[in-house]
């Protein structure tokens, strides 16, 4: 059965926030939490290590690539 969201409304106490604020507020909690989870599983001596690998390897096919044939 489908609702209308704004017929979820009228089920709501009368300070209770409407369920679409509820599931936004939810939503953006859980991505908060996932990101900072994220960022403690990166040790930032390894993605400083990373970027440098990337920009050699960058700079190495550009080399490639610009080398007269």
């Amino acid at each position: 059965m489908n609702l209308d969201p704004m017929s979820l409304t009228y089920l709501t106490q009368v300070h209770e926030p409407a369920p679409e604020a509820r599931f936004r507020e939810e939503y953006a909690r859980a991505r908060a939490a996932r990101a900072r989870k994220h960022d403690e599983l990166v040790d930032p001596e390894q993605r400083k290590a990373a970027s440098l690998l990337r920009e050699r390897v960058v700079v190495n096919i550009g080399r490639f690539f610009a080398r007269p044939s």
